[in-house]
């Protein structure tokens, strides 16, 4: 069936549709967001019968204009604030909207659901496109710098641990009796090894110290 044809019918027989953007098939959703005009939500409200709408505020404020990473996590080490006005210039004229509220969200309790209406400002779905595009942006920079980062961490890792495979080659490295012994040499004449995970460095002068022994190249001559 149609579903304007629906609405209409149900209309005729002096019924008033009520339509939800939610899927049929969720059946947990606690929030049912109401499609239409303002006043079909009230007259929703109403003919439910409905005494009270809840009515939620989001004001912006100047954190908006910093990037503050995940706004869930308790603490962001090592993360520093990012003014989004560097990454877009266009967001300066939102600062006179500081203290304004930008969207209205409206709650009707239905039972253990809610028939939510929301009322946005112009000025500000204008800037939460700009506020994404520019967030967006700065976690894309953020990607790229981390993955070249560990690029180039992972690169110097195999460099280092190529040297310490050619301690191999080093006839009182090969004779030193335990693998204790082994890191604490490489240590002193390779010192950036600090930099390598323990558990990894030790693998290694297990590998080395297995391929001495299949050698025999620790044995005194």
């Amino acid at each position: 069936m149609n579903f304007d044809h629906l609405k209409a019918e149900l209309r005729t027989a002096k019924l008033i549709p009520i339509h939800v953007k939610d899927s049929p098939l969720d059946k947990f959703a606690r929030e049912l967001d109401f499609v239409g005009s303002f006043q079909e939500y009230i007259e929703a409200v109403t003919v439910i019968g409905i005494p009270y709408v809840l009515v939620l505020t989001e004001i912006l404020d100047g954190d908006r204009f910093l990037y503050l990473g995940d706004e869930d996590l308790d603490f962001r080490e090592g993360l520093d604030e990012i003014d989004l006005l560097s990454i877009a210039p266009a967001l300066k004229k939102f600062e006179k909207r500081i203290g304004q509220i930008g969207m209205l969200k409206l709650l009707a309790p239905m039972g253990e659901k809610y028939l939510a209406y929301y009322i946005n400002e112009d000025w500000w779905l204008e800037f939460i496109k700009l506020w994404e595009e520019a967030t967006e942006q700065v976690e894309s920079d953020r990607t790229e710098a981390e993955t070249r980062a560990r690029e180039s961490r992972e690169s110097e890792d195999r460099r280092l641990l190529g040297a310490l495979s050619e301690l191999i080659h080093d006839q009182h490295f090969v004779s030193l009796p335990t693998q204790r012994a082994m890191i604490a040499y490489a240590g002193e004449h390779i010192p950036e090894l600090d930099q390598i995970d323990d558990n990894i460095l030790r693998a290694e002068i297990q590998t080395l110290s297995a391929k001495i022994k299949a050698k025999g190249l620790g044995r005194k001559r």
